[in-house]
């Protein structure tokens, strides 16, 4: 009697065979072998191929000759496997096949047109006979299947016979509106082959599109775009991995509201081994219980991909003492090739086996996201923005000066004198309402690390905004040292690096996850205006990227719970291209505009940078002019530059650095010729 794990064996590798020939039809219509329709009109009734006009006079009636126009053919469409490699892949005979025996029932009968002549009947019916003899002749150049997605059929096969002792459970569960399952194997890579499977309709008979329930992507990670130009079904999809690093109330609420909605099947795909899942996720009606990749599964992956049999893959697999513990779905992909020997492919998987057991890795192969967050001084290494990589830099502050004044006394050892002088927002001109707000900062941190301010009840997201070059990144720095608390310095651009969805959100949650690991610190967000808005909807397929990310920045700037001791600024060249959403109170509410600096602002900025140097500069500097020739310099300054005449020795002027200051920036602007003011 057939078991369940035969029957879903059998199932899904007829869904690969399936997907194999249509792709197969489909590359054979772009040589204009075959040309399809919809039954029905629509694509959900199914489509009919029939074969050309070129294709018909292509063929001979020879099989040998027909063979090899055929073969030359599809090379201009797609690489052709050996023949000797498709007959393990043929799990029924060609004349069962549901397209070839509909032909020849039609072509045995009568022609079905009424009134046509006897001469349009067989032309139509030597048209059906053409494309039974094409369809033969395209099969044959069926590819071998793939590795991993006979791994991941096998192994939901299995899953599914652990779990349940008849099919009909199964169906039962299925066929209700809005059903909520999981599925656990333990096999690494397990959840995003298994999501990629659902999309490509290799699961289920249809395609699907992914939708995570924390806002996220799919388990497959990557953005389905070309599923959603055809009829598809929507899945909402959780991650186990996932699921374990989130809040257990956040989650239970997000997975309420999808059973609540009853719009879509809930799946929950899980492949970390010997670990529980959050309660909320292990109550599904129906959960699916895997086993890890064993010599039987190893054996039975080999008869479908390789044709080879499986007492002889058993038998060298004992003779090479095969331990496949630890063993993934990539590395099947790698070892699992067509041409290659059962004892080379053995070997190798017994190879990647033993280099999984004795690495040690996080789940799906991936490096862990704060792990190459580097802490540096006033400049970190630059973030890659790519899965597993560094998402940021982490600049520590510098230490504040100590004057042997401010140490005298206290039998403390002097700190040394730095090599330069630390910028600091004291010392910055031009900032307005932004210097203001980071001096306040400062007093009510200070309250807030002695327990008698809440950080609710502090001011700690700010949003800056002005043209290129006015000192924005200069302000983040200068608060760092201000507040002493570290930088974590990022940007829009470095999270959109890695391209795919689900990897640009892990890199967001994974920059604000290191911000609240180094706490109180700064996290800035340079470019922020790069994270688009909603508000802009295209109506295009892509208009969901950008909201997913925007959903997720919002989830994590959303309540000073999720921040507390982070103190968020961002930074843009453009805030009306920012969603408004994000100003919102309790997100970045409040927005400070830094424009080009005046003459003010320039001569702090030059009496800052000048330092120690600006009295050396302030001799070498020319002579004043007489009290006279200045109200004559003065007469001729647009405003509005100050118009104070700078009189006295040098000696006076040197008390007097900015009115000098002043006097310099403003001198080049008057001689100017009209044509540059």
């Amino acid at each position: 009697m057939e078991t369940v794990t035969d029957r879903i064996s059998r199932y899904l590798l007829r869904r690969i065979r399936r997907r194999a020939v249509l792709d197969l039809y489909e590359s054979a219509a772009v040589v204009e072998l075959l040309t399809s329709r919809f039954v029905d009109g629509s694509e959900d009734s199914g489509t009919a191929w029939s074969i050309t006009r070129a294709a018909m006079a292509l063929l001979t009636g020879d099989p040998a000759k027909d063979r090899a126009a055929v073969a030359r053919a599809l090379q201009r469409a797609r690489p052709i496997a050996p023949s000797d490699e498709t007959e393990m892949y043929d799990f029924s005979s060609q004349a069962e096949h549901p397209v070839i025996r509909e032909l020849q029932d039609i072509c045995d009968g009568e022609p079905s047109t009424a009134g046509a002549s006897d001469e349009a009947g067989l032309a139509d019916r030597e048209r059906r006979l053409a494309t039974i003899r094409l369809l033969t002749l395209l099969r044959e150049h069926l590819p071998r299947p793939n590795a991993v997605q006979v791994a991941v059929a096998l192994l939901v096969a299995r899953a599914v016979g652990n779990s349940v002792d008849d099919v009909q459970a199964l169906v039962k569960v299925l066929c209700r509106s809005s059903p909520f399952l999981s599925i656990s194997v333990p096999v690494s890579q397990f959840e995003r082959r298994f999501g990629m499977q659902l999309e490509e309709g290799l699961i289920i008979p249809s395609r699907c599109v992914l939708s995570d329930v924390m806002k996220g992507p799919g388990i497959s990670g990557r953005y389905n775009e070309k599923w959603r130009s055809r009829p598809h079904r929507k899945i909402a999809t959780l991650s186990g991995q996932e699921a374990r690093k989130a809040n257990e109330l956040s989650l239970r609420r997000y997975i309420a509201d999808v059973l609540l909605a009853a719009d879509r099947p809930l799946v929950i795909a899980d492949e970390a081994p010997g670990t529980a899942l959050p309660l909320v996720a292990r109550t599904p009606d129906l959960a699916l219980a895997g086993q890890p990749i064993d010599r039987e599964l190893i054996a039975e992956l080999l008869l479908v991909c390789l044709a080879i049999a499986p007492k002889r893959s058993l038998k060298v697999m004992e003779g090479m003492k095969l331990d496949p513990t630890g063993l993934g779905l990539d590395d099947l992909a790698l070892a699992v090739r067509p041409g290659r020997h059962v004892a080379e492919v053995i070997r190798l998987l017994g190879e990647l086996a033993e280099r999984n057991r004795g690495s040690v890795k996080e789940e799906d192969g991936e490096e862990s996201w704060t792990e190459g967050l580097s802490s540096t001084g006033r400049s970190g290494a630059a973030g890659k923005g790519k899965a597993g990589a560094l998402a940021g830099e982490v600049i520590e502050p510098e230490p504040l000066e100590v004057t042997e004044a401010e140490g005298q006394g206290t039998g403390k050892r002097l700190k040394p004198r730095p090599l330069r002088r630390p910028l600091r927002v004291e010392k910055l001109a031009g900032y307005g309402e932004a210097r203001q707000w980071a001096l306040d900062l400062k007093e009510d941190l200070d309250l807030w690390r002695e327990g008698q301010l809440n950080w609710p009840e502090m001011s700690t997201k700010l949003l800056l905004s002005g043209p290129p070059g006015t000192g924005k990144t200069t302000f983040a720095r200068a608060l760092c040292n201000t507040l002493q608390v570290p930088l974590v310095a990022t940007s829009v651009a470095t999270w959109l690096e890695p391209g795919y969805l689900g990897d640009v959100l892990k890199c967001i949650t994974a920059t604000f996850a290191a911000a609240s690991g180094k706490a109180p610190c700064i996290l800035f967000i340079d470019e922020l205006d790069n994270i688009g808005s909603r508000g802009r909807n295209t109506g295009k397929h892509y208009d969901d990227y950008w909201t997913s990310l925007i959903n997720r920045l919002l989830e994590l700037l959303d309540g000073a719970a999720k921040t507390e001791g982070v103190i968020v600024v961002g930074a843009t060249n453009l805030p009306g291209n920012i969603d408004p959403a994000l100003l919102r109170s309790g997100r970045l509410e409040k927005h400070v505009v830094i424009p080009p600096p005046d003459t003010d602002a320039m001569v702090g900025i030059l009496v800052h940078h000048l330092g120690d140097d600006l009295a050396a500069i302030l001799k070498s500097a020319p002579a004043a002019p007489s009290p006279r020739n200045a109200e004559k310099l003065a007469d001729t300054l647009p405003n509005p530059i100050p118009t104070t005449p700078v009189t006295g020795s040098i000696a006076e002027q040197r008390s007097c650095p900015a009115e000098w200051c002043s006097w310099v920036i403003a001198k080049p602007l008057a001689s100017a010729p009209s044509k540059v003011l």
